[in-house]
């Protein structure tokens, strides 16, 4: 039983110098995803031309919520010299604008998502090549996420350089 215990202790200390060894070798890498993100010029680029494209849209919907402040504030006003039938009519016309405009809303948020969505996209290909840029130069094994980590050294963070490379 001690031999088998002295076995097993001898055989886990080689493998921990090992792995000690191959540690040693393996240069690591820590970005901040979140910061390259809002660093970039291409950001502001694309929220540019995000808004020039949904601008037209924005200016419908616009339009529309103040036609229906107005028409509820004609409706407050007038309501006391309306007959039923003058009410109904202005309660089914509001009716009909506000569904109108929870539709186009809707769809504009939509549409205004996943126009976003494919830009992040792009701009993350682009960051990712610049990920790999800097690992190959850099002679990097690993490169992490900052937010995978409890703790990195300053000293691993490449962040900086992602953004030179995926700026270019």
């Amino acid at each position: 039983m001690n031999k088998v215990l002295k076995t097993a202790g001898l055989t886990l200390a080689m493998m921990t110098l090992g792995m000690g060894s191959a540690m040693a070798d393996t240069k690591i890498g820590v970005v901040d995803m979140e910061q390259v993100f809002q660093r970039l010029p291409q950001r502001e680029q694309v929220t540019a031309q995000l808004k020039r494209e949904f601008e037209p849209r924005v200016r419908e919907l616009q339009k529309l919520e103040e036609e229906g402040q107005k028409l509820v504030e004609k409706f407050k006003k007038d309501e006391a010299f309306m007959s039923k039938d003058q009410k109904k009519q202005n309660q089914e016309k509001l009716a009909k604008l506000q569904m109108e405009f929870n539709q186009k809303r809707q769809a504009f948020e939509q549409e205004n998502g996943r126009r976003q969505g494919e830009e992040r996209a792009k701009i993350l290909k682009d960051v990712k090549a610049a990920i790999d840029q800097v690992a190959r130069d850099g002679g990097y094994d690993l490169i992490l996420e900052n937010n995978a980590t409890p703790y990195s050294s300053s000293k691993l963070d490449i962040t900086s350089q992602v953004i030179s490379k995926a700026s270019k």
